[in-house]
């Protein structure tokens, strides 16, 4: 391996690092500069194996006690949140698509856990011991990676606890305010079909794109009518070819002009598409549909939300997030913020696609060819483990040191 190679991912991480623990104390610096550094050598989340990552001159053992004592304090983590968002600010466009999504964290064998509570296992449909985490991510412009925003990890167990409805908001509140006076298309899923999101993202000036729920009534010509009732209505004239995780699709796609009973003079849209599963799907959006670029430019954007599901399956499968094990939430919010920041950084490389990018590529030594993929981001997070498993340093000569004076102090 190529000791540039090594050096330039090193020194880019740690210079990444570095404008994500801005403003903290030197000992919290170091910290989230091993975390992260660990994590990125080693796809895992796993103390243990971020402590060899680091290569110290100690024994393992207490490399672990301090990273884990180090966890305990989350009340920073606030402050690296905001520094990381300052990072990706330049990335976002005129009219950001921001996807919306739930995930679960799942520990059946977990026991002594903090504030473990029952969540749904979505791979297995089943109720299980886990915490669940509120995701909101950009999709970039170009590649459509994802850029998390907001992503919070919670218990319903913790004793300041309210609600889902309240947790989501905060996402939706932080997300607002960051993108200052920017109107973005928040895309979801059914499971975000209620009367209290629709109205919410309408009161602060949003759009939305959202699947509906075969038990929504709409209005449509002062009539209200069941969803998929008044679907029957439109068969599809918009021809539209697509490819939706990995699989190809001939789509017939159609609009119709309706209202909501809670945002009653609103004009909204429902789009029915027709080819995708058995049943039509049934998507309602305050986007204005002018012409038939308006009505694919709203269907792309729900398309688009599948790349949540891989940011789920990367943050589950190249750096295992459900074999972690802290004794406490405040490591388990500190380790699962760091590796979001991490994917962030990733996928803003791979759309500045950059020398550097294309070297971790082809480092990762994957069978299939470039030309053939169209998400990068499991190719880049291999490459850039590869490029530092050839590193026996670690992280620390990257540390700045202090020069004390050698004057003596009368006091």
């Amino acid at each position: 391996m190529n000791s540039t190679e090594i050096y330039q991912t090193k020194r880019n991480i740690f210079t990444y690092a570095d404008k994500l623990t801005k403003g903290l104390p030197k000992p919290r610096k170091k910290f989230y500069s091993d975390i992260l550094f660990g994590m990125s050598k080693s796809q895992s989340t796993l103390l243990s194996n971020i402590a060899r990552s680091l290569e110290e001159d100690i024994d393992l053992i207490y490399t672990i006690k301090r990273l884990s004592r180090n966890g305990f304090e989350s009340d920073d983590l606030n402050q690296v949140h905001q520094n990381y968002l300052h990072t990706v600010k330049t990335a976002i466009p005129d009219d950001p698509l921001i996807i919306v999504d739930e995930s679960d964290i799942i520990k059946p064998y977990a026991e002594k856990m903090e504030h473990l509570s029952l969540v749904r296992d979505g791979s297995k449909n089943v109720i299980e011991k886990g915490y669940t985490t509120i995701n909101f991510s950009m999709a970039t412009p170009k590649t459509k990676h994802p850029i998390p925003l907001y992503n919070h990890l919670y218990s319903s167990r913790e004793e300041l606890f309210q609600s889902q409805n309240f947790e989501i908001a905060k996402g939706f509140n932080t997300v607002h305010s960051f993108l200052g006076g920017k109107k973005a298309t928040f895309v979801m899923d059914r499971g975000y079909d209620s009367n209290a999101m629709f109205q919410y993202v309408h009161n602060i000036g949003h759009f939305f794109v959202t699947r509906l729920m075969d038990t929504r009534y709409l209005l449509h010509r002062n009539r209200r009518i069941k969803v998929p009732d008044l679907a029957k209505r439109r068969k599809g004239k918009i021809n539209f070819r697509t490819e939706i995780q990995g699989k190809e699709y001939n789509l017939k796609v159609s609009h119709i002009k309706v209202e909501l009973p809670v945002l009653k003079g609103t004009p909204l849209n429902m789009i029915v598409v027709y080819g995708y599963g058995e049943k039509p799907m049934k998507l309602l959006t305050n986007h204005a549909v002018k012409s038939k670029e308006d009505v694919l430019r709203i269907l792309k954007g729900y398309i688009t939300r599948w790349r949540i599901e891989e940011l789920f399956r990367v943050q589950k499968e190249e750096f295992h997030l459900e074999k972690t094990r802290t004794m406490t939430l405040s490591s388990m919010r500190i380790l699962y913020t760091i590796m979001n920041c991490i994917i962030g950084h990733y996928s803003l490389s791979i759309e500045k696609n950059t020398c550097h990018t294309q070297v971790v590529l082809a480092r990762a030594r994957p069978s299939n060819a470039l030309a053939k993929i169209k998400f990068y981001l499991y190719r880049f997070i291999r490459g850039v483990s590869k490029i530092l498993s050839y590193d026996t340093a670690g992280i620390k000569y990257f540390h700045r040191i202090e020069q004390r004076s050698s004057q003596l102090s009368l006091w």
